[in-house]
């Protein structure tokens, strides 16, 4: 006997690209040997990174209590406490940003993140029509199509191609074309852009924070792969956050992937939304990414930073 799906049950029936990709990368592990996971925000194994955390394991496994408490006590659904504080006093000394720790959430995992934060900004509102999410530049994150919740959620727009030496060449915003209607609740971009791995430039950045900041929508930059770390990009670029901007981050390509932390930084009534959401899908964000990574954000030893 079948039942009969409802809207949403349907939506997850057919043929999703994220379940794909992430389907074909967990039976390529099963390969003898297995290929180097490059994809679906799995990175390498980094043995130097692996070392540390497991030199931080033995740290809380021998300090009394500690493991204990870290397997047997929810965090806040906006996340540990002690790695709040932490990423705060870091953004503040090396950018100057003036955030405290009400400016961030951890969800379980950025994927997590943009369920929340697309649907906080796109879809039906009440007295209004529908807007949707803007995607500035395409080929973009094959992950975003599936998290709406209503059909036809996204608008996107064609890339200015720009032709370098040696057949080389480089996406860049068409701002000629670019313009923000009513229509749209926010705009989103990552940074590096997955799966390209083009870097959309400090200038046009810029721009986009003009745009946005006229038309009185967030602009969400998803760094997951990008700067302040784990800085997986060729290029210089300067890590920027304003109160118009949803900067969302990850230990997934820092080396924990399995662990499932995403980190968003934003205006304190946007985190209070994300926590309240997080609780609601899954009560809390988890501990263990928190715990491990502790003593690297507090000592800036991040992946690709400052020693």
């Amino acid at each position: 006997m079948e039942y009969e799906l409802s809207d949403f049950g349907k939506r997850f029936a057919g043929k999703i690209g994220i379940a794909e990709l992430m389907d074909d990368l967990g039976s390529a592990l099963s390969a003898d040997p297995a290929p180097l996971m490059l994809g679906g925000g799995n990175p390498a194994h980094v043995p130097e990174i692996q070392e540390i955390v497991r030199q931080r394991m033995v740290r809380i496994l021998d300090q009394p209590g500690e493991f204990e408490r870290l397997i047997g006590n929810y965090d806040t659904p906006q996340g540990s406490a002690p790695f709040l504080d932490a990423l705060t006093n870091l953004f503040n000394r090396e950018y100057g940003w003036g955030i405290s720790p009400e400016n961030i959430a951890l969800t379980n995992g950025s994927q997590n993140a943009f369920l929340s934060l697309f649907n906080l900004f796109a879809g039906r509102f009440e007295g209004s029509p529908k807007k949707q999410i803007m995607l500035p530049l395409t080929p973009e994150y094959i992950g975003y199509n599936e998290v709406g919740m209503e059909s036809d959620f996204f608008q996107s727009r064609k890339p200015h191609i720009e032709h370098l030496d040696n057949s080389f060449f480089k996406y860049r915003i068409d701002f000629d074309t670019l313009s923000i209607g009513k229509e749209v609740g926010a705009l989103c971009l990552s940074r590096p852009t997955n799966p390209t791995g083009n870097v959309v430039t400090d200038e046009e950045v810029e721009r986009l924070r003009t745009l946005t900041r006229s038309a009185g929508v967030p602009l969400i930059l998803d760094n997951a792969y990008g700067a302040p770390f784990p800085n997986i990009i060729q290029a210089e670029i300067t890590p920027v956050w304003d109160e118009n901007i949803v900067l969302c981050l990850s230990l997934s390509k820092f080396g924990l992937p399995t662990l499932r932390t995403g980190i968003v930084i934003a205006r304190k009534e946007i985190i209070r939304l994300v926590s309240r959401m997080t609780s609601v899908f899954s009560l809390a964000p988890g501990s263990l990414g928190p715990a491990l990574a502790l003593e690297l954000v507090q000592k800036r030893r991040y992946y690709a930073g400052k020693p």
